[in-house]
């Protein structure tokens, strides 16, 4: 649990996130008119995971119609309307690429002719996959829980659906296919601007990223235990943040070792928040793999170290789990 004389930085980020989607969701009700098309608008990244602050960017998961996602300017016409209605809130936008950048729909999003598919829509696929990790609803928010329904049983067509006993076979081989796919782009990848550099992804992804998955798998191995009703069991438990949801999982598995890792959370948003850490993490900006080797960032080394403390405890639950979680669901997460 956060405390706020040990987890400051935490509880601040947790209060100016909900008084911010307070404020999206206020200024997102003249959608109804203003742009009918739109059906859902969902705060991914940080704010989803209520853990923003001032610089967070406003990532917004939004979904059209069916018929007006494959009209272009339809399409543009939502999307511009969502924004001109945030601009009073001077959130910086998402970047302009990657998956909230176009809306999508709800069939496309549930759509079950892409079982399988491994060339499926990166746009989409990436949005299935963020509606499971951190959204939350800021607009049309039984049009959401609809969706999440929709998505889950699209996860457990042909197979879970029809015996409630079976694992989430297909839901944890695209979580760990988004998640290595999404290691191996940051390990790679040295593009950088004014705030945003490998240094300052690769401090991310260790220490708020790969937590971020490991709260879903943790999700997914304890539902192992559910033989009834493995839907509505996970359903519910994708309404908590990621931290909510691995402190429910120690929870109802007797673990005391939460704490290790709040404080260790704690200590990352304390430094990702510092303006000179942040700084230091961005003006390193390597211009290709020999010069990164041959870097040494201390505000980069402390926060490596930090996330050492973090992986090392999430993989000591998670190996712990065995007897606890079934043996299938292990051989599904490794094989």
């Amino acid at each position: 649990m956060i405390d706020p004389k040990k987890h400051p930085t935490l509880t601040y980020a947790r209060n100016w996130s909900n008084d911010k989607l307070q404020q999206i969701q206020q200024q997102l009700l003249s959608l109804a008119d203003s742009a009918p098309d739109v059906s859902i608008a969902a705060v991914s990244g940080s704010l989803g995971r209520l853990e923003g602050m001032a610089h967070s960017d406003c990532d917004l998961i939004v979904l059209v119609n069916d018929e007006a996602v494959h009209d272009p300017a339809r399409c543009q016409k939502a999307m511009q309307a969502v924004w001109d209605v945030l601009e009073p809130l001077g959130m910086p936008l998402p970047q302009s690429f990657g998956i909230y950048v176009t809306p999508a729909s709800h069939g496309q999003i549930c759509d079950h002719g892409t079982l399988g598919m491994i060339a499926d829509d990166k746009n989409i696929f990436g949005k299935r996959m963020q509606i499971l990790l951190d959204a939350k609803p800021v607009y049309g928010e039984e049009n959401f829980q609809i969706l999440v329904q929709g998505l889950l049983e699209r996860y457990a067509a042909g197979f879970l659906i029809h015996d409630q006993k079976k694992e989430w076979v297909y839901l944890l081989n695209d979580l760990i296919r988004y998640l290595r796919s999404y290691c191996a782009w940051r390990q790679f990848d040295l593009t950088n601007d004014p705030i945003d550099s490998w240094h300052m992804r690769n401090t991310k992804l260790r220490n708020s990223r790969i937590p971020m998955f490991a709260a879903l798998i943790f999700l997914l191995g304890e539902c192992s235990k559910e033989k009834q009703d493995k839907i509505g069991w996970l359903r519910e438990h994708l309404q908590l943040t990621p931290m909510q949801r691995i402190e429910n999982v120690y929870k109802l598995n007797n673990d005391d070792g939460f704490n290790i890792l709040i404080d260790a959370y704690e200590v990352f948003m304390t430094s990702i928040n510092s303006p000179e850490v942040r700084k230091a993490l961005v003006d390193a900006n390597p211009n290709s793999l020999d010069e990164l080797r041959a870097m040494d960032i201390p505000e980069y080394n402390e926060l490596h170290a930090n996330s050492d403390i973090l992986l090392k405890e999430l993989t000591r639950f998670t190996l712990d789990r065995r007897g606890d979680w079934s043996d299938a669901f292990f051989e599904y997460l490794l094989f």
